[in-house]
This record gives structure tokens, sequence and C-alpha cells, in this order.
């Protein structure tokens, strides 16, 4: 993981310790608005405070009476003080909600660097002389009671793990656990207990008190995008020599994709090739997107943008990320038309929405329904090598379809679209006309057309610009969407025959 930017430093110790006084005496509200006082775009804060609020904005509420030991009843005043000192070092809800707020406002305030350094992290597979992401900070973060609860988050795999429910659990204050530092603390006879769950309910991806974290998470890596992008503007200047050299490329101002994001994907066995294994991300996609909020939903769109967005690079195999998400696809025509409204009208995503279409059209003509299958795929074929991938790469100049061919730059990985001829096939198969196959032939018609359109006059696939002039854009319209006494298919058809005049 690279480091935070030039001009941020880590709050200096006098800071920290202020903090860090308010949160061993319990001051939590105190101590999290001292935090957000002292952060600015300058000064972040450390990793421990960063742990310690996402523990405090992870707590989960009281959910009822909690259990007494029965040992209780005997105890000694001074035991039964200890049990109301250790009560008052539990998160209120109060605090909760207050440190979700400040992690949104450092969201903004500082680095997605400075900030998820906090949290475990994959190697970099473009460093060949990665070593596995440690933390080399010292065990003090076990200074006070919250420290020492938080220090979890360094043991966990990926930051998706910290959203499950029951990762943060409600502990019960019938512990005798004696607050201050574990070094001067002494257990008496009863035993920690936590609140209990239902066990009879299955483990969420994404806990209830959960969802602003991962909003939080997202505004990280959406940050994290955009800077990337920004900062590989400055290789504008090789591009422009290339192309002077008559070498043809993608503009590396393309590149829109979050090496942070790359760094929560775990690598392969081998530790060599492209990154694939997306399950992680991809089960909390999907689950949002079985949410009744709306806002809730929006967050499993924005999550899926930022993996499809992976893909822009050689870092991140489309082929096998493909073969996870396709198991994975709504069976119901209405949940599939907002997966892929929900995706963007860049050109990597709309590329992207063209190949997964193409997709599962071919799987459904060969007798493979993909929402029928397992939720992951019993074998996953080999990496493509780099130079076997470039050749699926597209941004050439007007010619024949069968003829794609490309040379990328850098980590840039554009994947072709398909020939018109293969598009129309698609479109006019014949076995499936139901709305479900109606809404992604739609998807993938106006997606297609609308790149074809915005391309330039030189980028233009000559293949498809002469089928819209002969009529066979059209008859394939007609053919695919002219099911008798079906209104939806007699819309999208309307549609449709309407954009021929705009794409010529």
């Amino acid at each position: 993981m690279s480091s935070p930017d030039v001009g941020e430093r880590e709050l200096t110790t006098r800071q920290a310790a202020l903090v860090d006084s308010a949160f061993e005496e319990g001051q939590y509200e105190s101590g999290i608005a001292m935090l957000e006082q002292l952060c600015s775009p300058t000064d972040y804060p450390s990793k421990s405070h960063v742990r310690q609020l996402l523990y405090i904005a992870l707590y989960p509420p009281s959910s009822g009476p909690t259990r007494t030991n029965h040992k209780a009843a005997h105890e000694s005043p001074s035991k039964l003080s200890s049990r109301h000192a250790y009560s008052t070092l539990l998160p209120s809800p109060t605090a909760s909600e207050l440190a979700k707020r400040t992690l949104r406002v450092l969201a903004d305030v500082n680095s997605p660097v400075a900030l998820l350094r906090a949290l475990p992290a994959y190697p970099d597979p473009s460093d060949d002389a990665a070593a596995p992401v440690t933390d080399p900070e010292l065990p003090s973060d076990a200074d006070s009671f919250v420290a020492s609860e938080a220090v979890r988050f360094r043991n966990c795999k990926n930051c998706w793990n910290i959203l499950k429910l029951g990762f943060i659990k409600s502990l019960s204050e019938s512990s005798s656990t004696v607050p201050g530092s574990p070094r001067k603390r002494r257990r008496g006879d009863t035993i920690v207990e936590y609140t209990p769950i239902d066990e009879g309910e299955p483990l969420l991806v994404v806990g209830e008190n959960a969802w602003p974290v991962l909003d939080w998470l997202l505004v990280l890596f959406e940050k994290d995008e955009s800077m990337t992008e920004a900062s590989r503007q400055g290789s504008s200047g090789l591009y422009q020599v290339l192309l002077v050299t008559g070498i043809s490329l993608t503009s590396p101002r393309k590149a829109r994709y979050s090496p942070l994001l790359l760094a929560q994907i775990p690598p392969t066995r081998s530790e060599t090739g492209s990154k694939w294994d997306a399950n992680d991300p991809l089960e909390i996609v999907f689950h949002c997107f079985k949410q009744q909020d709306e806002s809730r939903r929006a967050m499993g769109s924005r999550l899926l943008n930022l993996l499809i967005n992976l893909t822009s690079t050689n870092l991140f195999d489309l082929p096998l990320f493909m073969n996870l998400l396709i198991p994975r696809l709504p069976s119901g025509a209405s949940e599939m038309r907002d997966l892929l409204s929900g995706m963007s009208s860049t050109s990597t995503l709309c590329k992207f929405k063209v190949a997964l279409c193409q997709r599962y059209l071919t799987r459904t003509r060969v007798g493979t329904h993909p929402s029928r299958g397992r939720n992951r795929p019993r074998a996953q074929p080999r990496p493509i090598t780099g130079r076997k991938r470039a050749n699926q790469d597209s941004n050439v100049p007007m010619t024949s379809d069968a003829k794609s061919e490309i040379v990328s730059l850098s980590n840039q990985n554009q994947h072709a679209l398909p020939p018109a001829s293969e598009l129309l096939h698609l479109l006019t198969m014949k076995g499936d006309t139901d709305a479900l196959s109606n809404t992604i032939k739609y998807d993938l018609l106006i997606t297609y057309g609308a790149l074809q359109h915005q391309a330039s006059a030189e980028s233009k696939s000559r293949d498809w610009m002469e089928m819209l002039q002969n009529g066979r854009v059209a008859d394939a319209i007609e053919e695919a969407f002219g099911v008798p006494n079906d209104q939806q298919s007699s819309a999208l058809q309307k549609i449709l025959l309407g954009l021929i005049a705009t794409w010529r």
C-alpha cells in the first residue's frame, strides 16, 4: 500500500495523547470531538485512533437485558464498584453515531491512504518485491479498553470482514474486568459475556450497524479512484511521444481504478498474475441489492462499479471475475434491470456491460442458465497472460471487426467489443423470449449502439455502420422484440427503432 500524501502528517504525540486520555476515561464523545478538531487536510489520525473510531462506530446497541453471573449476588462492594466502572467504558449509542459521523468527515478531509492504512491489505501484485502488508505498529494499541478491543482490526484478513454481523459484539455489563490498561487489570471469577445473538439467524455479510462503515469504505475507494486518475495524467507526455512515433495507444487519462480496493482482493495462489478472487465484495454487492432501502441498494451499485473499474487494468482478470459474477446474476427481469441501470456510463462500465450481456446470452444459447448455477464456479480457467490479453483489447482505427488489434499502455486493459454480426446473432437467436432475456438484449443493443455512436469516426466499426444503413439492425430489432401481445417488448422495440436514426 502506498504512503499518505507528502503534504500530510500524522498527529503529534502530544495531540494523540489528548485523545487517548479521553478514551481511557471512557469519555468517547469528547475524545471523538477532539480528534475531529485536531485532524485537517495536513494532519491525519494514527492507525490506532482510526481503529478505535471503527470499533465505537460498529459497536452494537444493547438488544436487551444482560445476563448476570450467579456469583454476582455475593460479590463484595469493591467488585460491584468495578462492574459499574466497567459499564461506563462501553460505547454508548450517542458515541457510536458520533464516531460514524467523524469517520465520514475524515474521509472528506484526509487522503484514503492515510485512513485505510489502519486496516490489513494484501500485497500489491504490480510490485515484484512486495512483501505481505504488515503493521509495524507496536502493541501499544492496548493502552485503554476501547484500544484493546480495537486490536482485532489488525488481525482480520481484509476490510470486508469488519462489516460482518458479529465482528463486534455487544459486551455484557456483567463482566468483572477492571477498567484501565490490561497491564493493570485483574480478572475476577466471572467471565466476559456477550449479548446473545440468535443462532438461527444467518451470518450477514453486512451487519445492521455496519452500513455507515460500508458507505465510508466506498467513499474512500471512490476518492482513491479520482486521485489515481488525476495522478496518471502526469504520464500524458509519454503518451504524446508514442503517438508521434505512430504507435496507437489508449490514453492513460482513461484509467480509473482504486489501488486501495485492489489491495483488498487476495492474490492468486502463485502470487503472480492478475487478481480475480472478488468473492467477498461480490457477496456484499448482492446483499445490498436485496435491501429495501434505496441508499443500501445504491451501495451495491457503487461497489460493483468500483470492482468493474479494476478491469481497466491488467492487474485484475476480467474473464475470471466474470465467472464469479455470472452465477450470481438475478433471475428476475426487474432485478436485472436495476443491476444494469446502476452501472455508470463511462467507457469501461459500458464495455463491461456489453461483455456481461454477451456472456449471459451466449450461456443461455448453449443451455446453461446463469441464474440457476452454483454460487461459485466449479472450476476457473487459467489466467490469460498479458501478451494474449493485449490481443483482446480494442481501440483501433475503423476497420473490419474481425481484425481488431491494439497495443496497450502500462496497466491499461481495454477489452474489445464483439463483432456487429455476433451482436445481431445474439439478438435474433431462438429459444428465450422472456422478459429477462429481452431486458438483457435491450441493454446489450442500446449500450453497444451508444459506444459506437460516441466513438471517433476512425474507431467506429465499419460492419456496424453498414448494418445500420442497409436495415439489418432494424430487422434484428423487429425480430427480437416483435413478440405478439407483449406490450413491454413492443415498447422496447419502439425505443430501439427510434434510436437507429441517431446512431447512423
